[in-house]
C-alpha cells in the first residue's frame, strides 16, 4: 500500500519537485513574543490580535507566513477542551511556529559546519580553536571514530553535514500529535514532554501509569517548556542509529535542491512502537491536516509590530531567536 523512501524520492523528481528551493527562511529580523500562562480562550484572543487564524484555522494561506509566537505551555486548560477541530487547530498553530524556530537554530549550527567544512578544505587543517568546535559538535551528534589527524577531521565534517540539518515542521507537529493525543496526554500537562522522550533507571521525571513493564526501569523525562522538549527529540533524530536512513534520504534531497516534507520522511523512520503501521500513521496525519504546506513556510516578525494586546500584560516577552 505504501512506497518505500526510493520509490518515493524517484516520484518527487518526476513530479518537478527538484526545481523548489531548498529550506525556507526567516523573513525580516530575528524579533518573537515568547507566551506564558494564557488560557484557551485567551490564546485565541492572542492569535486573532496578531491575525493568525489563516485556512482551517491554522494554514496560513496565501502569505506562507507565520507569527513568531513562541508557547512556553499549552495553555493551562487546553486539555479540558472538548471540541476536537477547535483544539486540533489551537494543537498546530502553537506548535508552528516553536518548529520553525527550531530549523532556524538548527540552520545556524549548519551554516557554521559549512564555514568549518570550506577552512579544511582550503587549509588542509584547522586551527586549535576550531578543532575544538567541531569536537564539540561531533560529541552532541553522537559521532565516533578512532581515525586521527586529517582523516578524522574529514569523516567528522562529513557526518556532521548530514546529522546537523533540518526537520519538516510537519514531522515534529504530526509525531507530537500522534505521541500526545493532541496534547491532551498527562505528558503534556505534567512534564511538557511532546514526544515520550524516557530516562532510565532514575528518580527523576514523570512516573508511567498502567505502562510499566516489569523488566524495565524508565520515567518520562520533564521540560522546562514545549520548545525544549521539541529540540531534544530533534537532536535524537539528528544523532540517534536508529533514524539513519531517515538522514540518508534528508541528504538525497538537499542534494536535490528539494524542500523536506514530512510525508516523505514517514516512511523512512525506524521507529520502536507498539502501533501498528506508525508510518501510515503519521503520513495520514501530515495528509489529512495539509500541514505539508507550512514545510514551505517562513515566520516573519513583522507581523508581531502591533503594541501589547489588552489585558495580555506579564504574559508576553520579547525575545530574540
Amino acid at each position: 500500500m505504501f512506497q518505500n523512501p526510493k520509490s518515493i524520492f524517484k516520484t518527487l523528481v518526476a513530479l518537478g519537485f527538484a526545481a523548489v528551493i531548498l529550506f525556507p527562511v526567516s523573513a525580516g529580523a530575528n524579533r518573537g513574543l515568547e507566551v506564558s500562562g494564557l488560557t484557551v480562550q485567551k490564546t485565541e484572543r492572542l492569535f486573532k490580535y496578531y491575525n493568525y487564524e489563516g485556512v482551517r484555522g491554522y494554514l496560513m494561506l496565501p502569505s506562507y507566513h507565520y507569527p513568531p509566537l513562541f508557547f512556553k505551555t499549552f495553555p493551562s486548560d487546553f486539555a479540558k477542551l472538548t471540541d476536537e477541530a477547535r483544539r486540533q487547530a489551537l494543537f498546530i498553530k502553537i506548535l508552528t511556529p516553536q518548529a520553525m524556530r527550531l530549523n532556524l537554530e538548527i540552520s545556524k549550527e549548519r551554516d557554521r559546519v559549512e564555514e568549518l567544512s570550506r577552512a579544511f578544505a582550503e587549509n588542509d587543517d584547522l586551527t586549535k580553536e576550531q578543532t575544538e568546535e567541531v569536537e564539540a559538535l561531533a560529541k552532541k551528534y553522537d559521532i565516533f571514530t578512532r581515525l586521527q589527524g586529517y582523516r578524522r577531521y574529514n569523516r567528522l565534517l562529513k557526518e556532521l553535514k548530514i546529522r546537523v540539518d533540518e526537520i519538516p515542521v510537519s514531522f515534529l507537529i504530526a509525531l507530537a500529535a500522534i505521541e500526545t493525543n493532541w496534547g491532551t496526554s498527562r505528558l503534556v500537562t505534567d512534564a511538557n514532554s511532546l514526544y515520550k522522550t524516557r530516562v532510565w533507571h532514575t528518580n527523576q521525571g514523570l512516573k508511567p501509569v498502567g505502562e510499566t513493564n516489569p523488566d524495565e526501569d524508565y520515567r518520562y523525562k520533564i521540560y522546562p517548556g514545549i520548545y525544549e522538549s521539541m529540540r531534544d527529540f530533534a537532536l535524537k533524530l539528528n544523532s540517534d542509529i536508529a533514524f539513519y536512513n531517515m538522514r540518508e534520504f534528508r541528504a538525497r534531497l538537499r542534494y536535490q535542491g528539494t524542500v523536506p516534507l514530512g510525508t516523505t520522511f514517514a516512511y523512512t523512520l525506524v521507529w520502536n512502537s507498539p502501533l501498528k503501521n506508525y508510518a501510515g500513521m503519521l503520513e495520514y496525519t501530515i495528509a489529512f491536516y495539509e500541514l505539508n504546506v507550512i514545510d514551505k513556510s517562513i515566520l516573519n516578525s513583522k507581523m508581531i509590530d502591533k503594541s501589547e494586546p489588552e489585558n495580555l500584560t506579564g504574559h508576553l516577552k520579547e525575545i530574540r531567536y
